[in-house]
Parts: C-alpha cells; structure tokens; sequence
C-alpha cells in the first residue's frame, strides 16, 4: 500500500510539470506564430512600397504624346477628292 501511495505522489508531482511543458510550449508557439506574423506584416508592407513605387515610376498618370498623322501625299489627297471624301470646312 505504501508503495501505491509513492507512486500516486510521483505521479501527481510530475502532472503539473507536464502541465507546465505544455503551458509553456504553448507560450512558444504563440511566440512563433506573433513574430511570424510580424515578419508577413514587413513583408507586406514593403511589396506595397515596391508596387506604389512601380506605379510612379511607370506611365501611370503621365500624359501619353499625341502622334500626328502622317502627312498625306498629292497623289492620296487627289484620290480622296475623286471619291468624294474631302470634308467641307
């Protein structure tokens, strides 16, 4: 009897130190998971500088240049004039 009641107070001495491992192993991956977290926020917001950067840096917003018509030849100005598509000013 003497012997059960020995290994019931082991036993119970060592319950909390696994409670305790466990608590604290849950501290740690908690601690993981913040500092992960943390290190995806970074990483976040420094691909949102980089992809604003790229929209100012490209022709976002910047007038696009007009690109005059080229100029028409006698031969294509008399063409049109034959097929009546001469516009009245």
């Amino acid at each position: 009897m003497a012997n059960e009641n020995e290994k019931e107070n082991q036993e119970a001495q060592e319950k909390p130190k696994e409670a305790l491992s466990i608590v604290d192993e849950a501290k740690k991956v908690r601690d993981e998971i913040k500092a992960e977290n943390d290190r995806r926020q970074e990483i976040l917001k420094e691909e949102q500088r980089l992809q604003a950067e790229k929209m100012l840096g490209s022709s976002a917003g910047q007038p696009t240049p007009i690109q005059a018509a080229p100029p028409e030849t006698a031969k294509e100005y008399a063409e049109r004039v034959m097929k009546n598509e001469v516009k009245a000013k």
